[in-house]
């Protein structure tokens, strides 16, 4: 075997040797994520009312996060870069709206609901109240009286909150654009990745259907896929 041959052999076994390994760190990535949602949810159970514990919480659970999600899928970004470019661009972009997301969480945490809040506070105080808080409860608890201040939360009200409103739900839209194109991907490699498709599948299922129960949970039934593709790609021997 000419040396030329032998050596780009070798870096090619180290290549793939090195796939294996972000391959098994993302599938490790993926059961993190779970155990750092489940912790997340007893810590905030357990500081209930403790503004301060339950910021710190918050502030780890999105670092955690952002670094869990990173190499959850890149191993999906390697398998799509072997397998298929669609779940390449697919994961690539879910990254980039998953750590956006939770970047926003960590570094603008209370900006914008602090902004917001303050505008509605100065709105309810020319009607009366002293916070939006109060106003909302008074609505709340006064149903029938509250007709009177319709025109007020029309006018006042709606047009500081229907920007929020309109991002949330366009970023929604992206995700579930987002999600779908991921799950089309993984279906796509499914020839070559064994239960593949099965994750495809259930990931367009489960995303399309999360206004409902049922959704959630085909989601997670997904995610449990996605961990098997990753851990059998790790330990698959290639020649």
């Amino acid at each position: 075997m000419p040396r030329s041959r032998k050596k780009e052999g070798k870096k090619n076994q180290a290549l793939r040797n090195q796939d294996s390994k972000r391959l098994k760190y993302a599938f490790i990535s993926g059961i993190l994520l779970i155990l750092v949602l489940i912790f997340s949810v007893v810590l905030n159970i357990l500081f209930s009312g403790n503004t301060g514990a339950l910021q710190i919480v918050s502030i780890v659970q999105n670092v955690l996060t952002i670094i869990f999600t990173l190499y959850f899928f890149l191993g999906f970004i390697i398998l799509g870069r072997k397998y298929g470019n669609l779940l390449k661009i697919a994961s690539i972009l879910m990254i980039i709206l998953i750590i956006g997301y939770y970047f926003l969480a960590l570094f603008s945490a209370g900006f914008f609901g602090k902004n917001l809040m303050l505008k509605l506070d100065e709105k309810v105080k020319s009607v009366g109240f002293n916070s939006a808080t109060e106003f909302l409860d008074y609505l709340n608890t006064n149903q029938l009286e509250a007709q009177k201040y319709s025109d007020f939360i029309i006018k006042e009200i709606i047009p500081l909150i229907l920007p929020i409103v309109i991002i949330v739900f366009v970023y929604l839209l992206i995700v579930l654009v987002a999600s779908i194109l991921f799950g089309a991907g993984l279906i796509k490699i499914g020839g070559d990745v064994k239960y593949a498709r099965i994750a495809g599948v259930l990931e367009i299922v489960g995303v399309c259907t999360l206004i409902i129960f049922v959704g959630i949970l085909i989601s997670l039934v997904a995610y449990v896929f996605m961990l098997i593709v990753l851990f059998r790609e790790s330990k698959k021997k290639e020649v």
